[in-house]
């Protein structure tokens, strides 16, 4: 169990807070912790550092808490380096983000005092409209880039199956091929002994082969 986390420790817990916001966001990042210490992995004093440091990070916003079987796996690497062990950085290095989305504040706070001039304020109210107008479409654009990023994802992948199905089929056509290439030198071969026999057995008779 991971009993407590330590400033030595800091640049290891970010990644790991990142990691874990850009796939569960910060809405969902209280109910995950409460899972690592149902089953042992954090005690409480390490769940609540995280909490308190993930309010100095970049917001997210998750649609659940549960993480993938590969997700839960790198996690499981960053606690137990955070606990002293030895892992290769390399084996914390995740190449896609998470599916969480950044968590755009919309509420523009404005305190009116109640003398100013109503054309001014129409016109600070219109403002405030084309920049709510402006993140909308901002965010419809993220969502767009984020579908685009999940579906290159998944030809990806479909791509690498399919290069590997390739080189076995192009390994299997290869061995095929020698075997048919040691098939025919063998009868060469075979043909050859028997003529070399019909010679010293029939040395004036017409050859068989």
């Amino acid at each position: 169990m991971l009993e407590e986390i330590t400033d030595t420790s800091l640049e290891t817990q970010r990644k790991w807070l990142r990691f874990l916001l850009e796939r569960v966001g910060h809405n969902n990042l209280p109910q995950l912790l409460n899972y690592y210490k149902s089953i042992g992995w954090i005690s409480d004093s390490a769940a609540d550092r995280m909490l308190d440091i993930s309010y100095t990070e970049k917001r997210f916003k998750g649609t659940s808490w549960t993480l993938s079987a590969e997700d839960q796996r790198i996690s499981r690497l960053f606690i137990e380096k955070l606990k002293g062990r030895e892992i290769d950085d390399s084996l914390l290095d995740v190449p896609l983000r998470g599916k969480a989305k950044p968590d755009i504040q919309r509420n523009i706070r404005m305190n009116m005092a109640e003398h100013i001039h109503p054309v001014e304020k129409k016109k600070m109210e219109i403002n405030i409209h084309r920049r709510e107008v402006t993140i909308n479409n901002l965010e419809k654009e993220l969502e767009e880039k984020y579908s685009e990023i999940e579906y290159l994802h998944e030809k990806i992948h479909k791509l690498e199956n399919a290069l590997i199905e390739s080189r076995k089929e192009s390994m299997r056509n290869k061995i095929y091929m020698d075997i048919m290439d040691q098939n025919v030198k063998l009868k060469k071969a075979v043909r050859q002994k028997h003529r070399e026999i019909n010679d010293c057995v029939n040395p004036e008779s017409d050859r068989l082969f």
